[in-house]
C-alpha cells in the first residue's frame, strides 16, 4: 500500500519570496487569458531559485498561495482594527503583503466598474438596434403605401378605369379586363359595390405587358 505524501505547510522564507515574485510581475493585472501565463512565470523564477525548496510548483498552486496569504492578511488587518492601542512589529512581509492587497483590492474593484459599464454598453447598442429596427421597418411600411397608391393611380390614369366601368354599368354591359392586379383588386378600390354587384370580372393575361381595358357589348 503506498503511503501518502504528508502535505508541507510554506515556511515563512517561502511565502516572503512568493511575495517578493508577486510584486514584481503582479501577474493579477495581467490581460485576461495572459493572467495564468503570469503566475507561470512566477512559479518557474521561484523553482528556479536555489533558496526555495518547493519543485513542484506551478501557476495555479502558486495563485492559489498568493490568495491564501492576501485573505489571511485582509483578515488580520480587521481583527487588528478592533483591538486598538495594540503594537506589533511590521516585518517586510506584512509591508509586502499591505502595498499587494491595496493593488489587489483596486484591480478588482476596476475590474467590476468594467464589467459593468460593458453591460451598459451592450444594452445601449441593443436598445439603439432595436429603435434602428422599428424606423426601417416603419419606414418600409410607408414606402410600400405609396407605392401601393402610385401604382392604382398611374393604372386608373392610363386607362381611365373609373370611367370604363361607370359606361359600363349604366348600359348593364359585361366586362372583361385583362391587368396584371388580378381580376378584382383595382375593380373593389375604384368601382365601389355597386360596380362589384353589376360587374363579372375575370383574369386575363397581357401579351404586351400593359394594362388593356375592353368592353364588349351583349
Amino acid at each position: 500500500m503506498t503511503t501518502p505524501v504528508k502535505r508541507r505547510n510554506y515556511t515563512d522564507e517561502e511565502d516572503l519570496m512568493l511575495l517578493r515574485q508577486v510584486s514584481l510581475e503582479l501577474p493579477f493585472l495581467a490581460r485576461r487569458g495572459l493572467i495564468m501565463d503570469k503566475w507561470t512565470a512566477v512559479a518557474r523564477a521561484l523553482v528556479a531559485s536555489d533558496e526555495f525548496t518547493r519543485t513542484d510548483l506551478d501557476a495555479k498552486k502558486t495563485n492559489n498561495r498568493f490568495n491564501a496569504l492576501i485573505d489571511s492578511h485582509r483578515k488580520h488587518n480587521k481583527d487588528s482594527e478592533r483591538a486598538s492601542g495594540v503594537s506589533e512589529e511590521v516585518s517586510e512581509k506584512v509591508l509586502l503583503l499591505d502595498d499587494l492587497l491595496a493593488v489587489f483590492d483596486d484591480a478588482k474593484d476596476e475590474e467590476a466598474k468594467r464589467v459593468v459599464s460593458t453591460q451598459k454598453a451592450n444594452q445601449h447598442i441593443e436598445n439603439l438596434g432595436s429603435i434602428v429596427r422599428d424606423e426601417a421597418m416603419m419606414s418600409l411600411g410607408k414606402r410600400k403605401q405609396a407605392c401601393d397608391a402610385e401604382v392604382v393611380a398611374e393604372f386608373a390614369d392610363t386607362h381611365d378605369i373609373k370611367a370604363v366601368i361607370e359606361h359600363s354599368v349604366s348600359l348593364r354591359h359585361v366586362v372583361k379586363v385583362e391587368t396584371y392586379f388580378g381580376d378584382q383588386w383595382p375593380f373593389d378600390v375604384l368601382c365601389g359595390q355597386q360596380g362589384k354587384d353589376e360587374l363579372a370580372l375575370t383574369q386575363g393575361h397581357s401579351q404586351r405587358q400593359k394594362h388593356d381595358a375592353v368592353c364588349l357589348c351583349d
